[in-house]
Order: C-alpha cells, then structure tokens, then sequence
C-alpha cells in the first residue's frame, strides 16, 4: 500500500449528472474513448418523477445513455461490489477504497453526504453519487469528485472518517444508485479504464439513425427494453424543447418558485458534446468541413448557454418577468438545431 495514490483523472467536459461527470473524468481525451462517445449521446429524453431525496415532482432530462454508460462503455470494465462483500474481502469500507485504487479502480457508489458535510445528528439524508479517485494515508483523505461540496462539479478531498460515516449511514432501500439497477442490496462500483485496445469504431450507421430519431422525436425506449421498461411518458428528442419550456413556465408561476437548472443544463451539455461531435466528424472526414454549420451550431450551444444562466439570475434575483425571454432562446436554438442536423443526417 502507498502512502499516496491518485489515479488520472481529466475535468469532464459535460458536468451535467454525476455519472456523466464520472465517465468524462476517467476517460478524458482518449482517442480510442472518442469513437464511442461520439456515437453515442445523441438522443435526449426526459420525464417527470419524484426527486429521491425530497419526494418532489422534477422533470429529470438526460442523454442517451444515461447512468447506465459507466456499465455499458466499452473503455470501462465495471465490476458490482455487495456491501457483505467489502466487509469480507477488507473488513471496512476505507480498507476497500485504499485497495482498490492501488489496483487501478476508481470507486463509485451511493453515500449519505448530509452526514458526510455534518457529523451532528440530522433529520434527513443526502443519498448522492461519489466518485473516488484517490487517497492520501498521512492527510487520512479521499480524492472525490462531487457537486456537494463546492458550487459546482468539482475535484476536493474528503476525509477517511466522513467517507465511512456517508457509506455506513445508507440502507439498501436508500441506496438509489444499486436500488435503480433493480439489485436490491448496498454496494459500490469498482470501474477501471480500458483504453489500450480499440474495442469500438466510429458508427457512422448508428449515428445517422439516432440523429433522425432525435429529429423526429422517436419514442427509443424499445432499443433498450432488454434492460428497463419502467417508464410509459418519455419525451424524447427535440420534443424535449417543449417540455424544457412547459417546465420553467411551471418554476416561474408556483405560487413558491422552486427553481431547477437541472434540466437545462443537461440539454446545454447535450449541445456542447454535440458541437463537439460535429467538429470530430469533420476532422476525420465523415461529414465535409463547414465551418459556417460550426458557426451556426455555436449558436444553438450560446442560446442554451444563456437561457441556462438565466435561469440561474432569476433563482437569485427574483426577476420573474424576465422569464419569458427563456422561450425564446429555446426557440431560437431548435430552429437552428433542426436545420443543421437534417443536413448532416443527409450528409451521412
């Protein structure tokens, strides 16, 4: 065992959810990573379900794949650790991280970061994803990645004591992260990169088919069905657009605005990975050079930018009336999404 061992990690370049986060951090700009990630995380959907901390109506918005990429990436190899397990195999959950970084796997599970951020006895819980990447023996420290713990997704430390008091405090029934996968017990994630070999082309089929279901707002549950079938009201596509705006028109007029940048922000990022997808098709010759699409496509990336950070104004200023302008912006950047994705469909 080391004194000290961090495994690489890269800022992520979408930051949206944590199991995105997650996979951007261990991947970073592997080339072999890319021919995966760019035909993928086409299509978006979105539905309403109660948040599960709070119980609350949200609309969760996501790419596809979603959490189920860290299984799925053909750059991870991802191995289901039972909580019975870690206590057999290391006695303790610290012992469990410790080794598993030394061997090369980064850590990934659900913990209680209410208890994590607060040792005082509290009458909720803060069921939340948290990516180890790391460990000091002498500060007695976990390297994370998290969103709880500063204003936004972030790389910090953690102490050894926190990280048990935050695993230790969940139940299986509040562990969502093991309980969405329908494994009904506690647990971590051990993922460990596996970018040496080329495991996956570019799927030029793939993604001009998941472009035209994303423009037509296709219902593609049914390509996963084998997996989940759970949910009978997804939006999916540009249809997300309407439901984006039907949502903060919901924030804006509560007789209590809670405001949600959530679903926003996953659709800003749907739009910067797409951007960046484009780029990467050119580059390697799929799709012809044009910068003027780049040009216009960056439009679409600012009109979801600033209707995200609007959003964000209005939280904290209280400036309802300002609202209205968000429409717009998601109005603007589906009529030039439209236009510029129908060509490159074409162009594939």
């Amino acid at each position: 065992m080391a004194n000290k061992m961090v495994l690489p990690v890269k800022y992520p370049a979408i930051t949206s959810w944590q199991w995105h986060a997650t996979l951007f951090s261990i991947l970073g700009d592997d080339e072999n990573a890319k021919r995966w990630i760019y035909s993928n995380y086409i299509q978006l959907r979105c539905y309403e379900i109660p948040e599960y901390t709070s119980g609350d109506e949200i609309l969760l918005c996501d790419m596809m794949p979603g959490s189920s990429a860290l299984k799925e990436c053909p750059y991870l190899i991802f191995s289901l650790i039972t909580r019975p397990q870690i206590e057999a195999y290391c006695g303790d959950v610290i012992a469990f991280i410790v080794k598993t970084i030394d061997l090369g796997g980064y850590v990934y599970g659900a913990f209680d970061e209410a208890r994590m951020i607060c040792n005082a006895s509290v009458d909720f819980k803060f069921s939340h994803e948290l990516f180890i990447y790391g460990y000091n023996m002498e500060e007695e420290v976990f390297y994370v990645g998290d969103f709880t713990f500063k204003d936004k997704y972030s790389y910090t430390t953690v102490k050894f004591d926190d990280v048990k008091r935050g695993f230790d405090n969940l139940t299986a029934g509040e562990d969502h992260v093991f309980k969405d996968d329908y494994k009904g017990t506690r647990g971590l994630y051990v993922i460990q990169k596996n970018v040496d070999s080329r495991y996956y082309e570019i799927d030029t089929h793939l993604i001009k088919r998941t472009i035209e279901e994303y423009l037509t707002g296709k219902d593609t549950k049914s390509h996963f069905r084998m997996m989940r079938n759970r949910f009978d009201d997804t939006v999916f596509g540009v249809n997300v657009y309407d439901s984006l705006k039907a949502r903060v028109d919901k924030q804006l007029h509560a007789e209590e605005p809670d405001f949600d940048i959530r679903a926003l922000h996953i659709a800003y990022d749907h739009k910067v990975l797409m951007y960046d997808r484009l780029k990467y098709l050119m580059a390697n010759e799929i799709i012809p050079f044009d910068q003027n699409m780049l040009d216009k496509y960056a439009e679409v990336v600012d009109d979801m930018l600033t209707a995200r950070n609007l959003l964000v104004r209005i939280s904290v200023t209280g400036e309802i009336e300002a609202g209205d302008r968000i429409a717009s912006y998601l109005d603007s950047a589906k009529e030039t999404e439209v236009e510029i994705l129908t060509k490159v469909a074409e162009a594939i």
